[in-house]
């Protein structure tokens, strides 16, 4: 595939079963990799932080370059990172087919599995991303009123601030409890 094709990209599936999917030297060595390209293009600085975090990185770096940059914050250009697909779908000219086979939000899901995997996250992080079961928990009744008389109150989101990390004004969901009959 030439850049500038009109060919559809040929995304593919992760082989999330392969266990060299979860080895971070492996992982580490593919980030460089795309991260390289993606410092010679910069195409998609504008579509989120996960660009700019990284192009300052690199530029920041002793050499200019991507083997300037430490790999320990690799992880910082995932973490900025939310799976939104807009660079893949709208700026990216080096998808799958073509041969350089950049796909940056696969990368970065492979990545944030390694991490979860490693437990390297947030208890934040962990909660919010287990939805069913806490979505279950928070929708039995009584319990349901009471988390969204919590996220009504501003010295509670204020604590939530504090604690979880979660932004007090963040928009929040609103709960309505299961009757008995569903429990």
């Amino acid at each position: 595939m030439r850049e500038g094709s009109l060919e559809a990209p040929n995304r593919q599936p992760l082989d999330w079963q392969n266990p060299d999917f979860y080895d971070l030297d492996s992982l580490n060595t593919e980030l460089e990799r795309v991260y390289d390209i993606c410092h010679g293009c910069r195409r998609c600085v504008n579509l989120c932080d996960a660009f700019p975090t990284l192009f300052d990185l690199v530029d920041e770096s002793d050499t200019f370059e991507v083997d300037g940059v430490d790999k320990a914050d690799y992880v910082k250009v995932v973490d900025q990172c939310f799976l939104c697909d807009l660079c893949a779908e709208t700026k990216c000219p080096y998808l799958p087919p073509h041969e350089w086979a950049v796909d940056f939000p696969h990368l970065m899901l492979r990545a944030k599995a390694v991490k979860f995997r490693a437990k390297d996250t947030k208890w934040r992080d962990r909660l919010i991303t287990s939805t069913d079961p806490v979505f279950d928990a928070i929708s039995t009744p009584g319990i349901a009123q009471l988390a969204n008389a919590a996220a009504g109150s501003k010295i509670l989101r204020k604590l939530g601030e504090k604690t979880l990390g979660l932004h007090a004004q963040a928009p929040l969901p609103h709960f309505e409890a299961k009757t008995l009959s569903r429990c």
